[in-house]
């Protein structure tokens, strides 16, 4: 119920700065995801700065994804002590479409 009034969702996220951007790039990330409803710190509006989206996407050709379930995957790194595995997920092949659910599988 929270998630759908925007006037009472608040949630940490990426700062929309460039040096942010520049990190991620510089750091060699392929692609970014969050279980937050943003990738960026919301409330978002004007006084902080350009949306992250704009940035990764466009700029960089950087995937990002938001409401990620990774319980189960944090879970399971824990378990065994190993954090790192390919993680892969393609979207929804729809002509024009602009989001889709995440297919991710991480494959340890």
């Amino acid at each position: 119920e929270a998630i759908t009034d925007r006037d009472r969702l608040k949630a940490p996220g990426l700062g929309p700065a460039e040096e942010m951007a520049a990190w991620l790039w510089d750091h060699h990330l392929a692609a970014v995801a969050a279980d937050n409803p943003a990738l960026e710190v919301w409330p978002w509006g004007p006084e902080t700065g350009d949306f992250m989206h704009w940035r990764l996407i466009p700029l960089l050709g950087m995937p990002i994804g938001e409401l990620w379930e990774l319980d189960a995957l944090a879970a399971d790194c824990a378990e065994d002590g190993a954090y790192e595995f390919l993680l892969t997920s393609a979207p929804l092949n729809v002509p024009g479409g602009v989001g889709s659910p995440p297919n991710a599988m991480a494959i340890k």
